[in-house]
Order: C-alpha cells, then structure tokens, then sequence
C-alpha cells in the first residue's frame, strides 16, 4: 500500500519548523530569560515558545516545577542590567524528555494588566515578523565593514 504525501500540509510543518528555528535564534542568543523564586533568587529558563497571549518554558526536572494556575514573576533580559518584568500565571505542567535530560515544559498566560505588556506584546510582534522574513547568510555575499 503506497502512502499519499499531503504536499501543503508538509510545506506547512516545514515553514513552522524554520519560523521555530530562527525564533530559538533570539531566545537563544539575544533574549535572556529568567523567572524569580524566593529563597533562590533568578533562575534561567529556556523559553520554547511564546505568543501575544502567553509563552512556553522548560528547565531540567531536577529543578522541581510551578503549579498550574501558580502566579510567577518573570524576566526577559535585553542586557546585563535590563529586562521586562512580566507575571506569568500557569496554565499546564509536562514533562518532556530531549537528549537524554528530562525537563519540566511550562505553559503560561501573560498578565495583560501590567503596565509591561504593550511592550512584551510588541517584542512578540518583532518575533513574528522576525521569524517569517529572517533569511539564512550562506556566504553568497560579502560582508563589508567601513
């Protein structure tokens, strides 16, 4: 029996994964991300996802978890000493496992009544544009510096 290839739908999962791709690009490189716990100061997060309405983060299972409908308070830092404060209210808890490492994924609403979140709202916008029209150098072209 032959299998029918859905040529749309595989274009589809293929955009997502490059606009996902280019996005980690940020998270990764320029945006830092913390949450703050008492007793235990800023702890890094890896952010996999986020959304005008909420974003996604992981840490390793070995740093215990938040609970749903748990508040938290939470940083994206630009530089050493400046960050968007931003409360995060949790809406799911899973663990997912990669390379090996199990993580704990969090999926959380923003809080939009802070005075923030026009700000964090368009830094998602920035994101989403970014990550439909950011193009890969592949070396075709010389960079000039003057």
């Amino acid at each position: 029996m032959s299998k029918v290839v859905q040529f749309g739908e595989r274009r589809k999962e293929k955009q997502e994964q490059v606009r996902r791709d280019y996005e980690r690009v940020l998270f990764k490189r320029i945006l830092g991300c913390y949450t703050f716990i008492e007793k235990l100061g800023l702890k890094s997060v890896d952010i996999v996802d986020i959304s005008r309405s909420g974003c996604s983060f992981r840490w390793p299972e070995s740093e215990g978890c938040f609970n749903e409908g748990e508040e938290i308070d939470f940083r994206f830092y630009f530089s050493q000493n400046s960050y968007l404060p931003m409360r995060l209210k949790v809406k799911r808890v899973q663990t997912t496992l990669e390379n090996g490492l199990s993580y704990y994924q969090h999926g959380c609403s923003f809080d939009q009544t802070l005075s923030t979140y026009p700000a964090i709202e368009k830094m998602v916008e920035f994101i989403e544009l970014y990550s439909a029209s950011a193009k890969e150098d592949k070396g075709e072209a010389q960079i000039w510096y003057l």
